[in-house]
């Protein structure tokens, strides 16, 4: 093992108290411990975490604890808790989730992916690493005594000794912790909204106690903005587009879906801007909350830039609307009514 110093491998500053060793240690053996971790290197490891437990341990008072008592202290902090106690659990960890409106509306499983800290393998969580070589203190020359105002004191870089035999670990600029991606696959009920909440039960933080479990992933759902759908509540609404002659001759009319497309009857009707309603065909209902209703806004569009054959029959049409222009254009008959038959014609 690259630390040999025993407090260096539990991850503690020199004069670490009785409390911290046995912190310390039960946090490590969590991990380490080989009923925990099938690491074929676990059980060495172990070891060293657990001599360097003992010995801490057996400095904090002279003459020590005998060793078969140490022993036993060692194993009981890498053993559970007794049974029948609620075992202690870990922090919850709180994150959010990005969804688009497709994943939402259908549910299913998504990859989601955890930034945890772990103790920096480089230094075993100490922040430190041993140098090869001493080296002088920068802040006293190697003195070992700095000014304090008016008289001298032990400089804190060194300890007063004028030489350092340590450095901030260079793995982890000194902090104990390193970056690690945690991949999970999140299941994802249909119909969740933007807000809701979703538990990822143990898959939170660590409990840094014997025998604790961890604590739950919650994660806030976020819904990403689309370029088609806008929700309000469960209620599903959307544009589309449609050939004003549609609009009046009525037929039926393909809508996009999240999970699909759906044909909606069109009535025949007045080539102006008109909604359609399906009530339940929105957003999927959750628990005892209904599913919303699909609102489509139809906006009628006449053609650009008609051809020869296009502009045949629409004369044609035109010419039947006008021998009928009371039935079929009762505005344009009413205005031409009032205004045209009195005003001669010009030349």
């Amino acid at each position: 093992m690259p630390h040999r110093d025993p407090h260096s491998l539990l991850g503690l500053a020199p004069g670490a108290g009785e409390r911290e060793i046995k912190h310390a240690f039960r946090r490590l053996a969590m991990r380490w411990h080989p009923d925990r971790n099938a690491d074929p290197t676990a059980i060495e490891h172990f070891k060293r975490l657990r001599a360097a437990y003992e010995n801490l341990l057996a400095a904090q008072s002279p003459g020590g604890a005998p060793a078969a008592e140490r022993h036993d202290e060692a194993a009981a902090a890498a053993s559970p808790e007794p049974p029948g106690e609620a075992p202690p659990r870990g922090a919850d960890r709180r994150e959010d989730i990005l969804l688009t409106v497709e994943e939402a509306f259908a549910g299913g499983e998504k990859a989601f992916t955890i930034a945890d800290e772990i103790p920096c393998d480089a230094c075993g969580g100490s922040g430190e690493e041993v140098l090869r070589h001493t080296r002088l203190c920068a802040a006293c020359h190697g003195s070992g005594r700095v000014r304090d105002g008016r008289s001298l004191a032990a400089c804190a870089d060194c300890a007063g000794r004028g030489y350092l035999n340590r450095q901030a670990c260079g793995a982890c600029h000194g902090s104990g912790q390193a970056r690690a991606a945690r991949k999970l696959h999140v299941r994802i009920p249909a119909g969740v909204l933007d807000g809701d909440e979703l538990r990822v039960a143990g898959a939170g933080e660590d409990c840094d106690r014997s025998g604790g479990e961890p604590g739950d992933l919650i994660l806030r759902v976020v819904l990403a903005p689309h370029a088609l759908y806008r929700l309000d509540g469960r209620d599903l609404i959307l544009s589309r587009p449609v050939s004003a002659f549609r609009m009046l001759l009525g037929g039926e009319l393909p809508i996009p879906l999240p999970d699909g497309v759906r044909h909606l009857k069109l009535e025949s009707g007045r080539a102006t801007t008109r909604e359609l309603r399906v009530k339940g065909a929105g957003f999927p209902g959750r628990g005892k909350q209904r599913p919303g209703a699909l609102i489509v806004r139809l906006v009628p569009v006449l053609p650009e830039a008609p051809d020869a054959e296009i502009l045949a029959l629409l004369e044609r049409a035109e010419n039947r609307l006008q021998n009928t222009l009371s039935r079929h254009l009762p505005d344009v008959a009413s205005w031409e009514a009032r205004w045209l038959p009195d005003i001669p014609e010009t030349r």
